[in-house]
């Protein structure tokens, strides 16, 4: 009896099972949803600690730092030309710019969430039109690896 092949229907839906996988990553589906960009968890220590450390390894990496509270910390720098292409205003001077919103949670066992969230911002000269567009959770990898450097510099 001769192999049977799939239909188009059967592999349109292998491949989109094959993407959907893919975007979702390996990151465990029990953490929250507000982690699931970039995190690291920082047990035995302050958030002074974190925070310092953070903003030394995100210096570092050449961002500018502003901090909005106690908890929360904002970084930014200037886009690469790739996503200046990509999502930048092609009629205007304005650079796009990277930001990072990084949070410290408290967890139920003293320990610390780091988190973080990453935009494109386009216009950010220009607090009226101003515009954040939160990157895909498929490019969280050099977050990631920012904050795997803030947690390794506190250990």
């Amino acid at each position: 009896m001769p192999a049977m092949k799939p239909s188009k229907s059967t592999c349109a839906l292998l491949a989109l099972a094959l993407a959907a996988l893919a975007f979702c990553g390996c990151r465990s589906l029990d953490q929250p949803a507000s982690a699931s960009f970039a995190s690291v968890v920082v047990p035995n220590r302050s958030v002074d600690e974190i925070r310092r450390a953070t903003q030394a390894v995100f210096v570092e990496a050449g961002y500018d730092a502003f901090s909005s509270g106690d908890r929360d910390l904002i970084f930014e720098k200037e886009g690469t030309r790739r996503n200046q292409v990509a999502h930048g205003n092609w009629m205007e001077d304005s650079p796009v710019r990277e930001r990072v919103r990084a949070e410290i949670v408290p967890q139920n066992d003293g320990s610390l969430r780091l988190q973080c969230k990453a935009y494109m911002v386009r216009d950010a000269d220009s607090a009226l039109i101003e515009e954040e567009v939160r990157l895909a959770h498929f490019r969280a990898r050099p977050y990631q690896e920012l904050l795997n450097r803030v947690a390794a510099r506190l250990r």
